[in-house]
């Protein structure tokens, strides 16, 4: 429904038809008489919701998104994927350069600096590519960590065979010690 009128008491009237849930519910406990006017309710209602508001983000706010030490380069790209998509009007040039600094040393990083990406398909496809190698990687790795665990498991009651002096070793070294005389 689309309301074309100045008058301010028809805005305090159709007001409350367009309150849902929460809203709604705060409107219906606010004391009675205790708004006067179209403007007097305006006030409240943004001052009660204020934070609710979503905010607009610049370029700025990439500054503030850096890859963690131990973050995957997924986790890593999905957050930063995030923070761009809610940037209007992102330079994508902007965005490349930003992802260049924000990522910690590696192969990938290494790859980006000696061969820039010409676009950022290219980038996009690179990262991809990357993150199929890290997770490959990281796969390979818990597969060796869980088959040496359980081959330490298996040879826990075995004991390897012991190198060193014995117990009659050093009953030996005592006697040869205590039957020398000094010169």
């Amino acid at each position: 429904m689309t309301l074309y009128t100045i008058d301010q008491t028809k805005w305090f009237e159709v007001f409350p038809t367009s309150l849902r849930e929460g809203p709604l519910g705060w409107f219906t406990e606010l004391p009675s008489n205790s708004v006067t006017s179209f403007k007097v309710l305006e006030t409240k209602f943004t001052t009660q919701y204020a934070t609710s508001r979503p905010h607009r983000t610049s370029s700025m706010s990439l500054l503030n998104v850096k890859q963690e030490k131990g973050e995957s380069l997924r986790a890593f790209m999905d957050r930063f994927s995030k923070v761009c998509m809610g940037i209007r009007n992102l330079n994508p040039e902007i965005a490349m350069h930003q992802l260049v600094s924000t990522i910690l040393l590696g192969r990938f990083i290494e790859s980006l600096i000696k061969w820039p990406p010409y676009n950022v398909d290219e980038l996009r496809t690179r990262v991809t590519k990357f993150m199929q190698i890290e997770e490959h990687v990281d796969y390979h790795r818990k597969t060796l960590a869980e088959a040496f665990e359980k081959e330490r498991e298996k040879n826990k009651g075995i004991h390897p065979p012991q190198w060193g002096p014995t117990a009659t070793d050093t009953v030996r070294t005592e006697v040869l010690v205590s039957t020398t005389t000094p010169l």
